[in-house]
């Protein structure tokens, strides 16, 4: 007999018996149960499960009920299904970074600069100088493989607006 023989498959979604769906925090009861007999001179095939595996609500699993005694069962409960993360688009954040040192619009400063920020973490862009002139210091960043350079001022982000900038950034990009 081969290992996937063994195999009980996945929780079903929903009771064996009454027909209700699983929800997230139901108590479930999972049972195996041998294969009746054959009652023909049949062979038997080696691909055929030694086991079937059947799902129940909690109050509709006996374990003695009309499906016969289980040769093993357990009793779990539904987990919550898990929040997908967000996910950053660092293609799309690369772009849009780009057309914005392109606009050099100075009411949009704050969000190149923490743009900038966000995506020199994920070394999506590389600083290759620093250095102070009229404007205040100033980053000159480059996007790799490419040469071109882009000067990017820094700017003095208080907590508001740090946290209006994410927001931005957020619907932005459907960060949730």
């Amino acid at each position: 007999m081969t290992s996937s023989a063994w195999k009980t498959g996945q929780r079903g979604q929903g009771c064996g018996a009454c027909a209700c769906e699983f929800v997230p925090g139901a108590s479930v009861v999972s049972a195996l149960f041998e294969p009746a007999p054959a009652e023909s001179n049949e062979p038997e095939f080696d691909d055929a499960p030694p086991f079937t595996r059947t799902d129940f609500c909690g109050d509709c699993f006996d374990g003695d009920a009309d499906t016969g005694a289980p040769f093993s069962w357990w009793r779990f409960v539904v987990p919550a299904p898990e929040e997908k993360k967000a996910t950053f688009d660092l293609g799309v954040a690369r772009e849009f970074l780009q057309r914005l040192l392109g606009q050099d619009d100075p009411e949009r400063a704050s969000l190149r600069y923490l743009l900038t920020l966000l995506l020199m973490r994920k070394r999506v862009v590389k600083v290759t100088e620093q250095f102070s002139d009229e404007r205040g210091d100033v980053m000159s960043i480059r996007f790799p493989p490419a040469d071109t350079l882009h000067e990017v001022v820094c700017c003095e982000l208080g907590e508001d607006e740090t946290e209006s900038l994410r927001e931005q950034l957020g619907e932005l990009f459907d960060l949730g």
